[in-house]
């Protein structure tokens, strides 16, 4: 396991998050969790790459162990998931392979049918890829608070 990468891929994980916070009009306060967020959820992704995982899994238990952390650190009263852990999980979504998808698409479309058959596969490959790695994200967000669910106040609610 190379340890340089893992803290490289971490410490720019917390970079991104923290320009997302801002570009989000978080509160200043919150960019310090904000940056440690990032850096959680590219550390656990990229140890999970570098054992063999796919970029789809590492993202589903980099993103669970995010909201995890998140639910408990702040509780289970509210039904939703803070924006702290979609901050933290926004760095993890792979840009490079969206890039890749909409210029092959844009290429195909330009030139119909006679684009070759393997920049044809390239580009379902790699959307694919993305489709997958996005609702891994999503879902590894999403499960903790359906199986965490809210904790009602007692007198409060809808009768």
């Amino acid at each position: 396991m190379n340890t340089l990468h893992i803290i490289h891929q971490a410490l720019f994980g917390g970079v991104a998050a923290v320009g997302f916070a801002v570009l989000f009009n978080c509160k200043p306060r919150m960019l310090p969790l904000c940056f440690n967020a990032g850096t959680l959820a590219l550390a656990i992704r990229t140890i999970g790459q570098e054992n063999g995982l796919t970029l789809a899994i590492s993202s589903f238990f980099a993103a669970l162990v995010l909201a995890v952390v998140d639910r408990v650190w702040a509780g289970v009263s509210t039904p939703r998931g803070s924006v702290l852990a979609v901050l933290g999980a926004i760095p993890m979504v792979p840009g490079s392979i969206a890039a890749k998808v909409f210029m092959s698409v844009f290429i195909v479309l330009r030139f119909g049918h006679v684009a070759n058959p393997e920049a044809i596969t390239a580009t379902w490959e790699n959307m694919i890829m993305l489709i997958f790695t996005l609702a891994a994200i999503g879902t590894g967000l999403a499960l903790p608070s359906l199986v965490f669910p809210a904790v009602k106040a007692p007198g409060k609610g809808h009768a």
